[in-house]
């Protein structure tokens, strides 16, 4: 059996037709990821003034939609971790944009943490990972104007890069368990890709999401392959490679979107000039598509799975 199959691939009569605009604002996802991955903000490492800096940039988008907090008064879940320096202070920002139906909610993931500043290199993280924060974003512009029938949650996590702590720390909260979660979508590293490879994680352990992903069409520049899944297998098992990895454990289905490794995967070469405008843009107006379709499908999942 393979780790990862191919479906949605465009045919060359495909490619030659004129598609329908992405369901994304385009030029905002590129915006959001320039500023994010850009030297001021020193690498966005936890607990520094870089990681703030990404805080009030996040907080600053998330009151320009117009959305409220999920959980109390603020967007703001904090925690702390010890470091290699002591007590670090991290936060998590969770808000809410409420379904038409209720009954649940879909929350969707990006961690806005990287790796900071080392030996004077800046590890700017463009594609790990402002651009699942930039994709989180606009994916949650265009659920604002057309909701889902369940809540979108938006979790933009804190200190993935030092343990999956901040969606450790949002699983573990009093907050997770007024959610009620039907499933976790995680954005992580979902800009770059020379081949136009965008990976979905979680189709082996809950099987009743492949044909949701499976029946949708994808735009000529990105391929959807199912896998990194697979225990044993020779791809590389990605089930807890990133803050899925948090909702998994819980019981929670999951779909991690996500590129494989690269050149510039945790290296300081990982600024926003190495993404792929094209297939980026591509691929989030799928997670967005993606989105919608789970939103759809989540009474048919099964009850251990949905309860």
């Amino acid at each position: 059996m393979l780790a990862a199959s191919a479906c949605g691939q465009s045919s060359t009569a495909d490619d030659e037709k004129e598609q329908a605009p992405l369901s994304i604002d385009g030029e905002r996802l590129l915006q959001h990821v320039e500023v994010l991955s850009s030297d001021a903000y020193q690498g966005r490492k936890s607990g520094t003034e870089g990681g703030l800096k990404a805080r009030t940039y996040i907080e600053a988008a998330f009151d320009e939609l117009g959305v409220q907090p999920a959980c109390g008064d603020s967007f703001q879940q904090p925690f702390t971790f010890t470091g290699r320096l002591g007590q670090v202070d991290a936060v998590n920002l969770i808000t809410r944009i409420p379904g038409t139906s209720g009954g649940g909610s879909i929350v969707l993931t990006a961690h806005f943490d990287h790796l900071g500043v080392f030996n004077g290199d800046i590890y700017n993280g463009a594609d790990d990972n402002a651009s699942g924060v930039a994709a989180l974003l606009e994916v949650a512009r265009s659920v604002r104007a057309a909701p889902l029938e369940h809540d979108l949650i938006l979790a933009a996590l804190d200190a993935e890069e030092t343990g999956l702590l901040g969606a450790r720390h949002l699983v573990d909260s009093a907050c997770f368990d007024e959610l009620d979660v039907k499933v976790n979508v995680n954005l992580d590293m979902v800009s770059r890709s020379e081949a136009g490879e965008l990976y979905a994680s979680g189709t082996y352990q809950y099987p009743f999401l492949k044909p949701v992903l499976e029946a949708l069409s994808i735009r000529d520049k990105v391929t959807l392959l199912l896998g990194h899944d697979v225990p044993g297998s020779t791809r590389m098992d990605w089930s807890n490679s990133s803050d899925h990895a948090a909702f998994h454990a819980a019981g929670i289905p999951f779909v991690y979107f996500g590129v494989e490794d690269h050149a510039g995967y945790h290296n300081p070469t990982d600024d926003f000039e190495a993404i792929t405008p094209e297939f980026f843009q591509s691929a989030v107006d799928f997670v967005y598509q993606a989105v919608r379709a789970l939103d759809v499908a989540i009474p048919g999942f099964p009850a251990s799975s949905s309860d």
